[in-house]
């Protein structure tokens, strides 16, 4: 039966990725494919201990994208330049990938820089803004280390706010921390709480248990002189995706909301010509407030749609390819994870 099953994946698999192909090879119009990234982190990295699957991506699987990108004819394309050639009406090459990069991660600095320069491959990174330099993490992060590293203490008030998003005990007294997996299930299932509370949360737990207080061992977070040093060759250009990564249609605060899209341009702006007018909303939320303000402040926008862009697209709309480990860690995986987005 195992076998079975194995034979049927894989022949859908190979199904997917031979529709992906003959979609791109046959489009009959310019287009661009927006391949997107998180983290890029070696297969034995201790930070993917902790840290959603769906977020990693190993160096060599970015090396790979990018050989693989050129040997299907595409043009390895800033994202910003596609969009300002095809606003203008120029010609475009038949196919074009963006690389592009979320969160601003400091191994994007560490990892998939060198990839990109070895390749000479442009990129942009979608930069929290007011996150760039500091030892901090996103909640996620903090949720999953705190999870699946030590055991929630029963009874204990500071947790009263998480303990309804955690798996049932089969041991109501057993010491039970949780797999990467059930945490990353912990993590979606509070997506529907508002960032801040999130935060707050968090923070109070720290006050009254410090033992469990993240430790500053690492910074995971790009910093300014990384910034400055990826971008003086041109190679790599930095988008807005919020100041603190809250995710917008959580915001009611109406000056909240302005702060975190229209003035985090202004902070990207202290970042010289690598910064480009675009942005790219947190987790694709987004409110009807939130998109007049991104579209009277930016010149484009990523979601999170699957898909691929065309000439005359409507450039707030932008399409994407989210890849990691699980979809795209071989030429035919890639594939059908592209023909799986344009079903």
């Amino acid at each position: 039966m195992a076998f079975i099953r194995s034979f049927l994946k894989s022949g859908a698999l190979t199904l997917l990725a031979a529709y992906g192909w003959l979609r791109i090879r046959f489009s009959n119009q310019p287009t661009l494919l927006i391949l997107t990234y998180h983290r890029i982190l070696p297969s034995d990295a201790p930070e993917r201990a902790a840290e959603q699957p769906g977020m990693l991506t190993t160096p060599e699987a970015l090396e790979e994208h990018i050989r693989f990108a050129r040997k299907l004819g595409a043009e390895l394309i800033h994202l910003n330049e596609w969009l300002e050639r095809n606003e203008k009406g120029e010609k475009l090459p038949h196919l074009s990938v963006a690389f592009t990069f979320d969160d601003g991660w400091r191994d994007n600095y560490q990892y998939a820089y060198p990839k990109l320069k070895a390749q000479n491959a442009p990129a942009t990174i979608f930069l929290v803004t007011r996150m760039i330099g500091t030892d901090k993490t996103f909640w996620p992060e903090q949720v999953l280390s705190l999870v699946t590293t030590k055991a929630i203490p029963d009874n204990a008030p500071a947790f009263e706010w998480l303990r309804p998003y955690l798996p049932t005990k089969s041991d109501p007294g057993g010491n039970h921390r949780l797999s990467l997996l059930e945490a990353d299930e912990v993590v979606a299932q509070l997506k529907s709480l508002e960032d801040a509370t999130i935060i707050d949360s968090l923070e109070k737990v720290y006050e009254s248990h410090p033992e469990l207080a993240p430790t500053p061992t690492a910074r995971s977070i790009l910093n300014s002189s990384e910034l400055t040093e990826m971008s003086q060759d041109g190679l790599v250009m930095f988008g807005a995706h919020t100041r603190h990564h809250f995710r917008l249609n959580r915001l009611k605060d109406e000056k909240t909301l302005k702060e975190e899209i229209v003035d985090c341009l202004d902070d990207l702006r202290r970042l010289g010509k690598s910064a480009i007018p675009v942005f790219c909303y947190p987790n694709g939320n987004i409110t009807g407030k939130g998109q007049n303000l991104v579209s009277s402040t930016y010149k484009a926008a990523c979601t999170t749609k699957t898909g691929w862009n065309h000439t005359g697209c409507n450039p707030y709309d932008l399409r994407r390819f989210n890849l990691h480990d699980g979809n795209s860690h071989s030429k035919r995986a890639l594939l059908a994870t592209i023909g799986r987005g344009l079903l």
